[in-house]
């Protein structure tokens, strides 16, 4: 008896954590803002000029020992995330693209954005953009039992303003209010976050580079969460980031702390790795722990370094 409770309550909680990594898709994409702006602000597009490419590789790590079993054998999820952007025009148009493959056992959600950008110039060498994003996610909704396949469009937009010493945003990545029920029973609901981000250069000594900075983000139904950020760069070579975040936006609001660090192999080359101390989107935080993250990103034709 006590072996049919133990199956019962992994069942449940397998259910739930599938409903729940359908949720909270697009949301794995907000997650990576420290390495890609982009993702929380099509803004951004083609702040850096050159072409840009990011690849992220994403593993959660699971402290249920049974939770393969839940998940068709497949062992803890994965996510990668493609984006890549750059300017044309006299830079004066960003244009960018994010792609996302998360993967759930033998279940995957995928998801295409485009995004574009207009970049104004400001006195004192300061500029000003506005983007828009639109596309599509692919999401498996539904239980272990019973799986539709459903196509979600995606629409957004933000503002981006940046001078010498000083860089922020306001966006609203997801537009758009979206919901699917399935035999009778909501399963799927958007959440629709208004990001603040702002954030200044600091510059103590030389070679030594800082950027703290702040996100703020309100989304109907969930508290107000605060990210404290704060990344070191040294001789452009080698940085490290600190972050507390406060109310993640995932399922259940949690607390924790990320910590990150890039090199700049070579000109072109940067390689990356990050780590969280709770999955943001878990919806039970006892059974979801850490998350790692590998960064890497190509920049053909670099002029200069870019955080």
């Amino acid at each position: 008896m006590r072996k049919l409770y133990s199956h019962i309550a992994l069942l449940i909680v397998g259910m739930v954590t599938f409903v729940s990594e359908a949720v909270a898709q697009k949301e794995v994409l907000y997650y990576q803002y420290q390495m890609n702006p982009m993702s929380i602000n099509p803004a951004y597009t083609g702040n850096r000029e050159t072409m840009h490419l990011s690849a992220i590789f994403r593993r959660k790590m699971f402290n249920l020992g049974q939770g393969q079993a839940l998940r068709g054998g497949g062992g803890s999820p994965v996510t990668q995330s493609l984006a890549m952007d750059g300017a044309v025009a006299n830079a004066k148009i960003g244009l960018g693209l994010q792609a996302l493959n998360d993967r759930l056992g033998a279940y995957s959600t995928t998801g295409v954005y485009a995004s574009a950008a207009y970049w104004m110039d400001l006195p004192n060498e300061a500029s000003m953009s506005v983007g828009a994003t639109g596309g599509v996610s692919f999401l498996p909704v539904g239980d272990l039992l019973s799986v539709v396949n459903k196509a979600f469009p995606s629409v957004g937009f933000g503002v981006y303003y940046q001078s010498d010493t000083f860089f922020g945003g306001v966006s609203m990545p997801e537009f758009l209010s979206k919901q699917y029920a399935l035999a009778g029973i909501q399963v799927f609901q958007s959440t629709r976050p208004l990001f603040v981000h702002v954030g200044t250069k600091l510059e103590p000594m030389e070679e030594l580079v800082l950027y703290p900075s702040i996100l703020v983000t309100q989304a109907k139904g969930k508290p107000l969460g605060t990210d404290f950020n704060a990344k070191a760069w040294f001789q452009e070579k080698f940085g490290i980031g600190l972050s507390y975040r406060r109310n993640s936006l995932g399922y259940t609001p949690l607390n924790y702390f990320q910590v990150s660090a890039e090199y700049q192999l070579a000109n072109p080359i940067r390689v990356g790795i990050t780590y969280n101390t709770q999955t943001p989107e878990a919806p039970v935080n006892t059974y979801q722990k850490g998350v790692i993250e590998l960064l890497f990103r190509y920049t053909p034709n670099l002029e200069g370094f870019t955080f």
